[in-house]
Protein backbone atom coordinates (compact mmCIF):
# COMPACT_ATOMS: atom_id res chain seq x y z
CA UNK A 1 0.00 0.00 0.00
CA UNK A 2 1.49 3.54 -1.15
CA UNK A 3 0.69 6.79 0.66
CA UNK A 4 0.10 9.49 -1.84
CA UNK A 5 3.27 11.49 -1.04
CA UNK A 6 4.87 8.06 -2.31
CA UNK A 7 2.55 8.13 -5.78
CA UNK A 8 3.38 11.25 -6.16
CA UNK A 9 7.46 10.44 -6.26
CA UNK A 10 7.24 7.67 -8.23
CA UNK A 11 6.02 9.47 -10.83
CA UNK A 12 8.70 12.08 -10.67
CA UNK A 13 11.01 9.90 -10.44
CA UNK A 14 9.56 7.77 -13.71
CA UNK A 15 8.96 11.34 -15.64
CA UNK A 16 13.06 11.96 -15.12
CA UNK A 17 13.60 8.37 -15.98
CA UNK A 18 11.46 9.20 -19.59
CA UNK A 19 13.63 12.27 -20.10
CA UNK A 20 16.43 10.01 -19.57
CA UNK A 21 15.58 7.53 -22.08
CA UNK A 22 14.51 10.43 -24.48
CA UNK A 23 18.01 12.07 -24.52
CA UNK A 24 19.65 8.61 -24.86
CA UNK A 25 17.71 8.20 -28.13
CA UNK A 26 18.29 11.44 -29.69
CA UNK A 27 21.61 12.38 -28.25
CA UNK A 28 25.55 9.65 -29.00
CA UNK A 29 26.40 10.12 -25.23
CA UNK A 30 26.43 6.91 -24.05
CA UNK A 31 25.76 5.46 -19.84
CA UNK A 32 28.47 3.49 -18.24
CA UNK A 33 25.77 1.46 -16.55
CA UNK A 34 27.57 -1.22 -14.79
CA UNK A 35 29.26 1.87 -13.04
CA UNK A 36 25.45 3.02 -12.00
CA UNK A 37 23.54 -0.11 -11.72
CA UNK A 38 24.48 -0.70 -8.14
CA UNK A 39 22.94 2.43 -6.77
CA UNK A 40 19.21 1.09 -8.59
CA UNK A 41 19.67 -2.38 -7.20
CA UNK A 42 20.12 -1.64 -3.83
CA UNK A 43 18.02 1.42 -3.65
CA UNK A 44 14.92 -0.94 -5.62
CA UNK A 45 15.21 -3.81 -3.26
CA UNK A 46 15.77 -1.05 0.36
CA UNK A 47 12.53 0.28 -1.55
CA UNK A 48 10.61 -3.26 -2.19
CA UNK A 49 12.33 -4.17 0.95
CA UNK A 50 9.91 -1.48 2.76
CA UNK A 51 7.12 -2.25 0.84
CA UNK A 52 7.08 -5.92 2.04
CA UNK A 53 7.11 -4.51 5.79
CA UNK A 54 3.80 -2.69 5.33
CA UNK A 55 2.28 -6.22 5.53
CA UNK A 56 3.42 -7.01 8.91
CA UNK A 57 1.96 -5.45 12.11
CA UNK A 58 3.75 -2.72 13.80
CA UNK A 59 6.38 -2.32 11.16
CA UNK A 60 5.07 1.37 9.61
CA UNK A 61 8.45 3.21 11.00
CA UNK A 62 10.80 1.29 9.46
CA UNK A 63 8.61 0.19 6.21
CA UNK A 64 8.08 4.35 5.49
CA UNK A 65 11.91 5.44 6.70
CA UNK A 66 13.48 2.29 3.99
CA UNK A 67 10.97 3.32 1.23
CA UNK A 68 11.89 7.33 1.78
CA UNK A 69 15.91 6.14 1.57
CA UNK A 70 15.41 4.06 -1.48
CA UNK A 71 13.75 6.94 -3.34
CA UNK A 72 15.49 9.92 -3.54
CA UNK A 73 19.02 8.29 -4.28
CA UNK A 74 17.73 7.05 -6.82
CA UNK A 75 15.92 9.75 -8.18
CA UNK A 76 19.36 11.98 -7.43
CA UNK A 77 21.71 9.92 -9.74
CA UNK A 78 18.50 9.81 -13.00
CA UNK A 79 18.40 13.73 -12.14
CA UNK A 80 22.65 13.45 -12.05
CA UNK A 81 22.34 11.35 -15.31
CA UNK A 82 20.06 13.45 -17.19
CA UNK A 83 22.07 16.82 -16.55
CA UNK A 84 25.37 15.22 -18.02
CA UNK A 85 23.32 13.82 -20.89
CA UNK A 86 22.27 17.37 -21.76
CA UNK A 87 26.04 18.40 -22.45
CA UNK A 88 27.45 19.65 -25.04
CA UNK A 89 24.76 23.04 -24.18
CA UNK A 90 23.72 24.63 -27.49
CA UNK A 91 22.71 28.47 -25.65
CA UNK A 92 24.78 30.90 -24.32
CA UNK A 93 26.03 31.23 -20.40
CA UNK A 94 24.15 33.73 -18.73
CA UNK A 95 27.45 34.33 -16.27
CA UNK A 96 27.88 37.46 -17.60
CA UNK A 97 24.68 39.02 -16.65
CA UNK A 98 25.34 37.13 -13.23
CA UNK A 99 28.57 38.44 -13.22
CA UNK A 100 26.56 42.22 -13.62
CA UNK A 101 24.47 42.02 -10.81
CA UNK A 102 27.27 40.78 -8.71
CA UNK A 103 29.43 44.20 -9.30
CA UNK A 104 25.98 46.11 -8.42
CA UNK A 105 25.73 43.88 -4.99
CA UNK A 106 29.72 44.54 -4.26
CA UNK A 107 30.50 40.84 -4.41
CA UNK A 108 33.74 39.85 -5.71
CA UNK A 109 34.29 36.29 -5.52
CA UNK A 110 38.27 36.28 -5.85
CA UNK A 111 38.27 38.98 -3.10
CA UNK A 112 35.96 36.77 -1.24
CA UNK A 113 38.59 33.59 -1.40
CA UNK A 114 41.60 35.86 -1.07
CA UNK A 115 40.60 37.28 1.91
CA UNK A 116 39.39 33.75 3.24
CA UNK A 117 42.63 32.61 2.94
CA UNK A 118 43.93 34.35 5.57
CA UNK A 119 41.88 32.30 7.94
CA UNK A 120 42.82 28.64 7.08
CA UNK A 121 40.55 27.00 9.91
CA UNK A 122 37.54 29.35 9.36
CA UNK A 123 37.80 28.07 5.87
CA UNK A 124 37.90 24.71 6.38
CA UNK A 125 34.73 24.80 8.90
CA UNK A 126 33.20 26.57 6.10
CA UNK A 127 33.83 23.54 3.48
CA UNK A 128 32.59 20.87 6.25
CA UNK A 129 29.76 22.96 6.09
CA UNK A 130 29.23 22.79 2.36
CA UNK A 131 30.04 19.17 2.22
CA UNK A 132 27.20 18.57 5.59
CA UNK A 133 24.39 19.25 3.33
CA UNK A 134 23.48 15.50 2.29
CA UNK A 135 24.50 13.94 5.82
CA UNK A 136 21.68 16.34 6.94
CA UNK A 137 18.99 15.52 4.72
CA UNK A 138 19.99 11.46 5.53
CA UNK A 139 19.58 12.06 9.48
CA UNK A 140 16.14 13.88 8.58
CA UNK A 141 14.82 11.88 6.49
CA UNK A 142 15.67 9.08 9.35
CA UNK A 143 14.48 11.16 11.92
CA UNK A 144 10.67 11.68 10.32
CA UNK A 145 10.44 8.32 9.58
CA UNK A 146 11.47 6.51 12.37
CA UNK A 147 9.39 9.59 14.51
CA UNK A 148 6.07 8.70 11.96
CA UNK A 149 5.82 11.93 10.63
CA UNK A 150 4.70 10.95 7.70
CA UNK A 151 3.20 14.02 6.26
CA UNK A 152 5.82 15.69 7.16
CA UNK A 153 8.25 13.19 5.85
CA UNK A 154 6.56 12.94 1.76
CA UNK A 155 5.98 16.59 1.80
CA UNK A 156 10.32 16.57 2.26
CA UNK A 157 10.83 14.31 -0.53
CA UNK A 158 8.29 16.05 -2.95
CA UNK A 159 10.06 18.84 -2.24
CA UNK A 160 13.80 18.29 -3.05
CA UNK A 161 12.33 16.27 -6.30
CA UNK A 162 10.66 19.42 -7.15
CA UNK A 163 13.19 21.72 -6.62
CA UNK A 164 15.73 19.46 -8.04
CA UNK A 165 13.47 19.32 -11.53
CA UNK A 166 12.83 23.10 -11.40
CA UNK A 167 16.62 23.82 -11.01
CA UNK A 168 16.93 21.69 -14.08
CA UNK A 169 14.42 23.10 -16.15
CA UNK A 170 15.64 26.67 -15.51
CA UNK A 171 19.60 25.81 -16.02
CA UNK A 172 18.50 23.84 -18.99
CA UNK A 173 17.13 27.22 -20.65
CA UNK A 174 19.62 29.49 -19.01
CA UNK A 175 22.57 28.03 -18.11
CA UNK A 176 25.44 29.24 -15.73
CA UNK A 177 28.05 27.60 -13.92
CA UNK A 178 29.39 30.50 -11.44
CA UNK A 179 33.12 32.21 -11.23
CA UNK A 180 35.16 29.69 -11.00
CA UNK A 181 34.47 29.01 -14.45
CA UNK A 182 35.95 32.10 -15.28
CA UNK A 183 38.36 33.46 -12.59
CA UNK A 184 41.69 32.47 -11.25
CA UNK A 185 42.21 33.49 -7.18
CA UNK A 186 45.89 33.48 -6.26
CA UNK A 187 46.97 29.88 -6.13
CA UNK A 188 48.34 30.08 -2.57
CA UNK A 189 44.83 31.50 -1.81
CA UNK A 190 43.18 28.84 -3.33
CA UNK A 191 45.15 25.84 -1.54
CA UNK A 192 45.12 27.92 1.86
CA UNK A 193 41.34 27.92 1.99
CA UNK A 194 40.77 24.03 0.81
CA UNK A 195 38.93 25.20 -1.81
CA UNK A 196 36.25 23.00 -3.12
CA UNK A 197 35.27 24.28 -6.51
CA UNK A 198 38.29 25.40 -8.06
CA UNK A 199 39.34 27.42 -11.33
CA UNK A 200 40.21 23.72 -12.67
CA UNK A 201 36.49 22.61 -11.47
CA UNK A 202 35.63 25.50 -13.35
CA UNK A 203 37.78 24.74 -16.95
CA UNK A 204 36.15 20.96 -16.65
CA UNK A 205 32.49 22.43 -16.87
CA UNK A 206 33.50 24.68 -19.69
CA UNK A 207 35.17 22.16 -21.15
CA UNK A 208 31.72 19.54 -20.77
CA UNK A 209 29.80 23.22 -21.99
CA UNK A 210 31.91 23.02 -25.71
CA UNK A 211 32.20 19.17 -26.12
CA UNK A 212 30.21 17.18 -23.81
CA UNK A 213 31.22 13.56 -23.17
CA UNK A 214 30.81 10.53 -25.24
CA UNK A 215 30.43 7.81 -21.57
CA UNK A 216 29.08 8.97 -18.32
CA UNK A 217 31.18 7.65 -15.93
CA UNK A 218 30.01 8.08 -12.12
CA UNK A 219 32.90 9.23 -10.65
CA UNK A 220 33.20 11.83 -13.19
CA UNK A 221 29.78 13.35 -12.66
CA UNK A 222 30.08 17.04 -11.89
CA UNK A 223 27.68 19.38 -10.26
CA UNK A 224 27.13 22.08 -13.12
CA UNK A 225 24.43 24.67 -11.60
CA UNK A 226 25.03 28.10 -10.69
CA UNK A 227 22.00 30.18 -11.01
CA UNK A 228 20.08 29.28 -8.95
CA UNK A 229 22.32 27.51 -6.30
CA UNK A 230 20.40 23.59 -5.18
CA UNK A 231 23.09 23.64 -2.25
CA UNK A 232 20.99 26.61 -0.35
CA UNK A 233 17.63 24.66 -1.92
CA UNK A 234 19.15 21.55 0.12
CA UNK A 235 20.15 24.13 3.38
CA UNK A 236 16.68 25.34 3.73
CA UNK A 237 14.71 21.84 2.96
CA UNK A 238 16.92 21.08 5.93
CA UNK A 239 16.05 23.64 8.26
CA UNK A 240 12.41 23.89 7.14
CA UNK A 241 11.46 20.39 7.83
CA UNK A 242 13.65 20.33 10.80
CA UNK A 243 11.01 22.57 12.53
CA UNK A 244 9.27 21.11 15.78
CA UNK A 245 11.55 18.74 16.02
CA UNK A 246 14.97 18.24 18.24
CA UNK A 247 16.73 19.11 15.08
CA UNK A 248 15.95 22.33 13.73
CA UNK A 249 17.88 24.30 16.43
CA UNK A 250 21.40 22.18 15.61
CA UNK A 251 20.33 22.43 11.46
CA UNK A 252 20.03 26.10 11.72
CA UNK A 253 22.84 27.30 13.56
CA UNK A 254 24.77 24.54 11.32
CA UNK A 255 23.26 26.53 7.81
CA UNK A 256 23.84 29.50 8.90
CA UNK A 257 27.51 29.67 8.02
CA UNK A 258 26.12 27.72 4.61
CA UNK A 259 25.29 30.81 3.05
CA UNK A 260 29.48 31.86 2.91
CA UNK A 261 29.83 28.41 2.68
CA UNK A 262 28.23 28.22 -0.47
CA UNK A 263 28.89 31.55 -2.17
CA UNK A 264 32.50 30.44 -1.66
CA UNK A 265 33.48 27.05 -1.65
CA UNK A 266 30.93 26.65 -4.36
CA UNK A 267 31.94 28.76 -6.62
CA UNK A 268 28.86 31.03 -6.94
CA UNK A 269 27.59 34.41 -7.85
CA UNK A 270 25.81 36.28 -5.18
CA UNK A 271 22.47 36.15 -6.51
CA UNK A 272 22.60 32.73 -6.85
CA UNK A 273 22.17 32.57 -3.06
CA UNK A 274 18.89 34.38 -2.30
CA UNK A 275 17.45 32.28 -5.42
CA UNK A 276 17.51 28.96 -4.08
CA UNK A 277 15.78 30.54 -1.18
CA UNK A 278 13.33 31.68 -3.55
CA UNK A 279 13.25 28.35 -6.08
CA UNK A 280 13.17 26.20 -2.81
CA UNK A 281 9.86 28.31 -1.29
CA UNK A 282 7.99 27.68 -4.82
CA UNK A 283 8.71 23.84 -4.91
CA UNK A 284 7.64 23.62 -1.19
CA UNK A 285 4.26 25.58 -2.10
CA UNK A 286 3.96 23.42 -5.11
CA UNK A 287 4.33 20.03 -3.45
CA UNK A 288 2.07 21.43 -0.21
CA UNK A 289 -0.53 21.82 -2.97
CA UNK A 290 0.02 18.38 -5.11
CA UNK A 291 -0.39 16.97 -1.59
CA UNK A 292 -3.48 18.56 -0.69
CA UNK A 293 -4.96 17.80 -4.20
CA UNK A 294 -4.12 14.34 -3.78
CA UNK A 295 -5.79 14.23 -0.57
CA UNK A 296 -8.86 15.59 -1.88
CA UNK A 297 -9.26 13.59 -4.75
CA UNK A 298 -11.09 10.00 -5.52
CA UNK A 299 -8.53 7.66 -5.24
CA UNK A 300 -8.42 4.05 -5.18
CA UNK A 301 -7.37 2.32 -1.94
CA UNK A 302 -3.94 1.62 -2.43
CA UNK A 303 -3.58 5.49 -2.78
CA UNK A 304 -5.69 6.66 -0.07
CA UNK A 305 -3.47 6.72 2.72
CA UNK A 306 -2.69 10.08 4.75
Amino acid sequence: MLYRGEVLTFIIIGTVALVMAILLMVGETRISWPEFRPVFVVNGAIIAFGLVLRLRPNAARISITMVALGLYPIFSSLLALVFSLSFPLHRPLIDDQLFAMDVLLGYDWVHAVEWLAQYPLLAKGLAAVYISSLGQLLILLLFLGLTLRVSQLHHLLLTGMLGAVMTYVFWIVWPSFGPSAYLSPDPAAVEATSLLVTPSYGAQLMHLAEFGQEVIYRHEILGTVAFPSFHIVMAVLAVWFARGTLLFWPFLLLNLPMLPATAIHGGHHLIDLPAGIALFALACLIAERLLRTARSATTPPVMARA
